[in-house]
C-alpha cells in the first residue's frame, strides 16, 4: 500500500512540474522556467541548438522565457530582432 501511495504522490509531483513549468536544457545546465499558460506543450525542451526558425515554432516558450527573466538563453545574435519582439508581444500581454 505505502509503494502505491509514493507512486501516487510521485506522479501528482512530476504532473504539477509539467503542467506549470518548462524544463529546459541550455548549453549551461537544465533550467526550469515557469510557464505563462498551463498546459502540457513544451514540457522538456533541449534549445543547445535552436536556431531562428525552431525559436520561431516555439513562441510559447521564447515568450515565458523572457517573461521570467530567462531571455540570457536566447543565446544567438541572430535572435535579437525575435527576442525584442517577443519582449513587445510579452508586454502588450501583461500590462
Amino acid at each position: 500500500m505505502s509503494r502505491f501511495l509514493a507512486g501516487m504522490v510521485c506522479g501528482a509531483v512530476l504532473l504539477f512540474v509539467a503542467m506549470h513549468y518548462h524544463v529546459v536544457r541550455g548549453k549551461e545546465g537544465v533550467f526550469l522556467v515557469p510557464k505563462i499558460s498551463n498546459n502540457l506543450s513544451n514540457v522538456y525542451v533541449d534549445i543547445r541548438d535552436f536556431r531562428l526558425s525552431d525559436w520561431q515554432e516555439h513562441k510559447p516558450l521564447a515568450a515565458a522565457m523572457v517573461k521570467n527573466n530567462r531571455s540570457d538563453l536566447l543565446e544567438d545574435a541572430s535572435l535579437s530582432s525575435f527576442r525584442t519582439q517577443v519582449s513587445s508581444l510579452v508586454d502588450g500581454l501583461f500590462e
